[in-house]
């Protein structure tokens, strides 16, 4: 028999995104756990990725924003888009650190000044003052998760690599066929690797076979 097609990884539509960010705007730590969904959802990095970020490998602007991932898989760096969820989200974290207004307009400038600053500043600080874990961050999603899984909003297999997985369906959704740009993004290493985000789900194909002018009783 031929090996079946894998199946493209389950990512988050956009009612459960949006049931996951309310529930990290309620946590004990709310705009450290919003900002973190929001950049792992805007850029879909990995988790060990995201957690090794300094204040350095991230250009704040004002109108724009760029993320240097410098530790990807394969020691391979690579630069991220941030939109501008992503900095909005970012700057009301950050802000109190910077001392100035939760605003991208007033933390741009600050950002900046940071970044000249000490270099080798966690970007995601722990209560005890060092750099969160990975075992921390994976903590802060699950303890989310399992809280809106509790209120049937979302699906309790859902965890950190969801995330990365929601930001490449919405992205070919949003830009079909775009692998070579997607694969860029993710730092994946081989196409074959991003071209499973390509495959249609079950229930894609159901509908498209339903709407299939054959069907005489198509709607």
């Amino acid at each position: 028999m031929g090996r079946q097609a894998q199946p493209a990884p389950k990512g988050l539509n956009d009612r459960q995104v949006n049931a996951l960010l309310r529930e990290a705007s309620r946590s004990r730590h709310p705009a450290r756990a919003y900002a973190l969904l929001q950049v792992l959802l805007q850029t879909g990095m990995r988790i060990g990725e995201c957690a090794a970020l300094d204040y350095e490998d991230i250009a704040f602007g004002e109108r724009g924003g760029v993320v240097t991932v410098r530790a990807g898989k394969g020691n391979k760096a690579r630069s991220v888009p941030l939109n501008s969820s992503a900095r909005q989200a970012l700057a009301g974290y950050t802000a109190p650190t910077l001392g100035v207004e939760p605003t991208v307009r007033a933390v741009a400038p600050a950002w900046l000044r940071r970044r000249r600053g000490v270099e080798g500043t966690p970007l995601w600080g722990s209560q005890k003052g060092g750099r969160l874990s990975v075992q921390a961050m994976r903590r802060v999603i699950d303890f989310l998760v399992r809280d809106c899984s509790a209120q049937g909003l979302l699906p309790e297999v859902a965890g950190a690599h969801t995330l990365r997985h929601t930001f490449a369906t919405f992205y070919l959704k949003d830009n079909p066929g775009d692998l070579l740009g997607l694969a860029t993004l993710l730092g994946h290493s081989s196409l074959d690797t991003t071209r499973i985000y390509g495959q249609p789900t079950g229930e894609m194909l159901a509908s498209r076979v339903d709407r299939l002018s054959l069907n005489a009783y198509a709607e």
